[in-house]
């Protein structure tokens, strides 16, 4: 689906996309009015089909702003000097979650999730493309990956592993201490090699 172009990123333009993503994440996508929207974010409903024709075009923006402020932390963290591969990998999946664990429901998660596959599948794989290659290359420099590329594994196929497992614990994890420990476990399990090889 094609949208028209985004509003340039601005004051009005952050505020309004940061106030949709917590009213979505509130009610799910398919409950929310472009009315509530406008409401939450202190602009009339004018103002708000000024800037955006639809709610289609409204989540679209909302998704881009998003995503782009998740993926400048999730490069932000890779690029820290790191205690453990373990630990930057936590950090970066949890940066992933934090705000949809901390401010939706189950439901809501999973509706979300589904409408930008859906609606945003281009964006939606864009921007999983460029978390595999951030985690895939915190991966690369890991003292676990001699032993799995000696069984044939490599750093983009752990990257796309832990990846399928985040999404999977995301949309049943109750909140984010319960999605942290499940997610915990599965990094260890990937960087338990460090110490068996």
């Amino acid at each position: 689906m094609t949208q028209p172009a985004t509003p340039a990123p601005g004051p009005r333009h952050d505020s309004i996309c940061t106030a949709a993503a917590k009213v979505v994440y509130q009610y799910g996508y398919r409950k929310t009015s472009m009315e509530a929207i406008a409401a939450a974010a202190g602009v009339s409903r004018q103002t708000l089909y000024l800037q955006y024709r639809n709610k289609e075009a409204l989540f679209h923006a909302v998704l881009e702003h998003v995503t782009t402020q998740m993926l400048r932390e999730v490069r932000a963290i890779a690029e820290q000097p790191r205690k453990s591969t373990a630990r930057t990998l936590l950090a970066i999946f949890e940066s992933l979650c934090r705000d949809t664990l901390e401010q939706t429901s189950r439901a809501n998660r999973v509706e979300v999730l589904e409408v930008a596959r859906s609606q945003e599948g281009a964006l939606y794989n864009r921007v999983q493309n460029a978390l595999h290659a951030v985690i895939a290359e915190v991966l690369a420099s890991s003292p676990a990956m001699p032993a799995w590329e000696r069984d044939g594994i490599s750093a983009r196929d752990l990257a796309a592993h832990l990846l399928d497992v985040s999404n999977g614990i995301k949309s049943s994890a109750e909140n984010l201490q319960e999605y942290r420990a499940r997610m915990s476990l599965a990094i260890r399990i990937v960087c338990a090699r460090e110490r068996s090889s």
